[in-house]
C-alpha cells in the first residue's frame, strides 16, 4: 500500500495546535515485564499448589513454548475467531481443562483470542494452527505482553480504509486487510493496523501505546501492529506513525479520535516481526 499523504496531516491546518495540546494526558506509569515471567490471565486457576502438573499433549516435553488451559472448564481450538458454535466439527477440536499443549512457536496474543501453532498434530484434529479464547488460558510460557524490547517517541497521524487519493484502500502494504482502532474497541478486530517507515521495524512488529490504552480505559493492552507504510514516512524511522482508526474520514475528525492526531506518544516495542518483506 502506498498512501500519498495521511488524512490526519490536514489537522494542523484545521485545528490550532493549542487545541490539540489541551487533550494531553499525564504521563502513564507502565510496568515492564522481566524476562522469564509467565503470563497468567487467571491466577486463581493455578494457585492450588497441591494439584500436579497437568498432562502435556505433545510427547516433546522440552519445548520452550506452551499454553495451559484453565482447570475450570474445557475449551476449543478452532480455525477462526468466531463463536465456536458457528463452526463445523472439522473446524474445532477439544482442549480439555487443565491440559498443557506444546507449541512450535510463541503464541500470538490478539486481544480476545490467542493464535497458536501446535508443535505436533493432535489426535482427531485436522489442523495444527488456530485460535484459543485468551480467557481460557491459565498459564503460558510466553507473556501476552512480554519484556519491552525498545521504547521510542512517535508522533501520530490518523488514516482510514477508504480507497481514495488521500487514503490507500482497505489493504495493508502486504495486501492483508487493515484493522481499525474503532473496530478493535467494538470487539470486531484482533489488532490495530499502524503505518510507519517501511524499514523502521519489521512487518508485523507488535507495539503498545500506553497513553491510548489509558484514554479509552481498556482493561487489557491494545495490540498495535506495524503493517503499513506510505510516502510520508520515508526516512522518518520510528518518529512518525499513522494509526488506522476507521473506515471513513469522518472517523478521523470525530471527538473520539481527534485528540490522537499530531500528538507525541511513547511506543513500546514488545515483539518484532520476522521480516521487512511480505514473505
Amino acid at each position: 500500500m502506498n498512501k500519498r499523504v495521511s488524512a490526519g496531516q490536514l489537522l494542523c491546518t484545521i485545528f490550532p495546535v493549542a487545541l490539540l495540546q489541551a487533550c494531553e494526558l499525564p504521563p502513564v506509569k507502565t510496568i515492564q515485564v522481566t524476562e522469564g515471567s509467565v503470563a497468567n490471565p487467571n491466577p486463581a486457576a493455578s494457585r492450588n499448589s497441591e494439584n500436579p502438573r497437568p498432562p502435556i499433549e505433545s510427547s516433546d516435553k522440552d519445548t520452550p513454548h506452551w499454553i495451559e488451559i484453565n482447570r475450570t472448564a474445557d475449551t476449543v481450538f478452532k480455525l477462526d475467531t468466531i463463536n465456536s458454535s458457528e463452526l463445523s466439527e472439522e473446524q474445532k477440536c477439544l482442549f480439555a481443562r487443565g491440559t498443557r499443549h506444546s507449541l512450535a512457536a510463541a503464541p500470538e496474543w490478539l486481544g480476545s483470542h490467542v493464535k497458536i501453532q501446535l508443535k505436533k498434530p493432535m489426535a482427531a484434529c485436522g489442523f495444527t494452527t488456530g485460535y484459543v479464547f485468551a480467557a481460557h488460558i491459565g498459564q503460558s510460557s510466553d507473556s501476552p505482553w512480554g519484556p519491552v524490547l525498545q521504547t521510542h517517541n512517535s508522533t501520530a497521524t490518523l488514516y482510514t480504509t477508504e480507497n481514495t487519493a488521500m487514503e490507500g484502500g482497505p489493504k495493508d502494504r502486504c495486501g492483508r486487510p487493515l484493522r481499525t482502532l474503532d473496530d478493535y474497541l467494538k470487539g470486531n478486530a484482533e489488532y490495530v493496523s499502524v503505518a510507519m517507515d517501511s524499514i523502521a521495524l519489521p512487518y508485523g512488529t507488535l507495539i503498545r501505546i500506553p497513553e491510548i490504552e489509558q484514554r479509552f480505559g481498556v482493561k487489557t493492552a491494545i495490540p498495535f501492529k506495524i503493517v503499513d507504510t506510505g510516502s510520508a514516512f520515508i526516512g522518518r524511522g520510528t518518529s512518525r506513525m499513522d494509526i488506522c482508526v476507521g473506515h471513513s474520514q469522518q472517523t478521523i475528525f470525530s471527538d473520539k479520535y481527534i485528540w490522537i492526531s499530531h500528538k507525541s506518544f511513547e511506543i513500546q516495542v514488545i515483539t518484532k516481526g520476522a521480516s521487512f518483506s511480505c514473505q
